[in-house]
């Protein structure tokens, strides 16, 4: 996947926009995902093919206009503050944008999203009903969380901003795709084997950026597959148990060590103190040096009453 969403000019790649975006998400060149917010003024596009999925979001300031030709006709389109577009590989011809706001929005690999449709690789490319420019709910949702990742800084690693890009894509094949393409389904869950290879690769492994392409290559799963498969043999998405399981190694490395918050937060696999702490805040309701605290001192309150009773046993001995 490239560093900037693209766009083919003449037989050759470019950045399709004409500003560095403010946003972005690194991604490994295998993700098939790219996250980014762009800030926009009045821009307009070469004669292009667009090679990517792509869903967006879009926050104008008053009311965007977007010309184009289709098919020979010229159009234009109304853009509104908090409108969704889904827009396929293809041709864009006198592309215009006019106005200012700003977008957040997702490029999708085309061999990514037909991993997820039933019968792929023999498939044709998914073909959309057409480009989509309006209110969608479900995208908008999605896309919020996804631009509050971006704007934290992905605190969470790979993991969740994936999750995120791969339930806009379930929604895109679900919502907008031609005829009765449906999501390919992976039955039976994880093998004994498999699972147990996969759950000590995680805990292996906590301290780094995972992510689902490493943790799918264990099991010998494609990243979207082995998703599915992973929540049917656990009852949870791969996210959700990789957090759990960091929020597990740092209460076990606050109660058994004097490191820094900075440190567990580290060795636990969080991107800063911070997102750690407030996390782990929230989901314990109390904070992690009052955590540590706390159960030092329950720890030493269970001590006592053995050495207590030690005391008194060896008292008694001796005045026999």
């Amino acid at each position: 996947m490239a560093e900037r969403v693209e766009i083919v000019v003449n037989g050759r790649r470019r950045a399709a926009l004409p500003v560095a975006p403010k946003l972005a998400r690194p991604a490994s060149p295998s993700s098939g995902f790219l996250p980014e917010q762009y800030h926009l003024s009045t821009f307009e596009l070469p004669d292009c093919w667009i090679p990517y999925y792509m869903v967006g979001l879009q926050f104008t300031r008053g009311m965007w206009k977007r010309h184009f030709l289709e098919n020979g006709k010229p159009f234009e389109e109304i853009i509104r503050p908090g409108d969704c577009y889904v827009v396929g590989p293809r041709e864009a011809r006198r592309f215009r944008i006019e106005g200012e706001g700003h977008v957040c929005m997702v490029s999708i690999e085309p061999a990514v999203l037909q991993e997820m449709i039933a019968g792929s690789p023999y498939r044709d490319p998914l073909e959309l009903i057409r480009t989509r420019n309006g209110q969608d709910p479900a995208l908008k949702g999605l896309l919020l969380q996804l631009q509050s990742d971006l704007a934290a800084g992905c605190p969470s690693g790979p993991l969740f901003g994936e999750s995120l890009c791969v339930k806009i894509t379930e929604t895109v094949v679900q919502r907008y795709s031609l005829g009765r393409t449906r999501l390919d389904e992976y039955r039976g869950g994880l093998s004994g084997a498999r699972l147990r290879l996969t759950l000590e690769y995680i805990d292996e492994n906590l301290g780094l950026g995972l992510d689902g392409d490493t943790i799918a290559a264990v099991s010998g799963l494609s990243k979207y597959h082995f998703g599915k498969a992973f929540k049917q043999s656990t009852g949870t998405t791969l996210h959700s148990y990789v957090l759990s399981r960091r929020m597990r190694r740092c209460q076990e490395l606050l109660v058994q060590t004097d490191h820094s918050l900075a440190a567990v937060a580290a060795e636990a696999g969080f991107s800063n103190q911070s997102h750690f702490t407030s996390l782990f805040t929230t989901r314990l309701g109390i904070s992690p040096r009052a955590y540590r605290q706390t159960r030092r001192r329950m720890s030493l309150s269970f001590r006592v009453p053995r050495r207590v009773a030690s005391q008194e046993t060896l008292a008694s001995a001796s005045v026999k």
